[in-house]
């Protein structure tokens, strides 16, 4: 029986909007059989503030799936860094798929929408707890890596799929994260999108 994800505390949240809009332009390329999506864009990063815009953003993005259809918000998953969303979910069919996304642009404030929903059933107990352990041990030799600037990352693990938001001070720094992942124990595929932070702004 699939498990309801728990996200009423975002919705307790004060929510801002982001104001400004771009896009990404994915490149899909495979490492050692792992498939990763990624998106070389120039974006300054926020520090704090930004971290705080990223968490209201979510919470407005929750609440507004929780008032508009309550069986979406239970079907998504978001990754948010930067202002750029990453909508995450296995809907009941194809046009569930096209209104979670839909739903999103509606509620405003994400600099870019990146869509990874599929069709299928929700994770279960056991593979919520699997994912929570992949996210913790890369979250963990992340924070451990020098040459990682770890709190630029957000990292999100549907059945085994990780899925890694973010920006990058150099394309070296992207590939470590995504080797990171990729080497984890019980990872079945990366998905990436990071931006490189081309002007070098901390």
């Amino acid at each position: 029986m699939a498990v309801e994800k728990s996200k009423l505390l975002f919705i307790m949240s004060s929510a801002c909007s982001l104001l400004f809009l771009s896009s990404c332009d994915p490149v899909s390329w495979a490492i050692g059989g792992t498939a990763v999506a990624g998106a070389e864009v120039a974006r300054n990063q926020k520090g704090l503030g930004g971290a705080a815009s990223d968490t209201a953003l979510q919470a407005e993005i929750n609440k507004f799936l929780f008032d508009n259809d309550r069986d979406i918000f239970d079907r998504v998953e978001l990754s948010i860094k930067h202002g750029k969303v990453v909508v995450i979910g296995y809907m009941k069919d194809k046009d569930q798929c096209v209104r979670a996304i839909e739903l999103v642009k509606k509620a405003g404030g994400a600099q870019a929408i990146f869509d990874e929903t599929s069709i299928g059933d929700l994770p279960d107990a056991k593979d919520l707890f699997a994912d929570s352990g992949i996210t913790s041990r890369i979250k963990s030799a992340m924070l451990f890596d020098g040459n990682i600037q770890s709190l630029n990352y957000d990292i999100t693990t549907v059945k085994g799929v990780v899925y890694i938001c973010g920006t990058a001070q150099s394309e070296y720094e992207r590939d470590l994260v995504i080797n990171c992942a990729r080497n984890t124990s019980s990872v079945i595929k990366v998905v990436a999108y990071i931006s490189i932070n081309k002007d070098g702004a901390q």
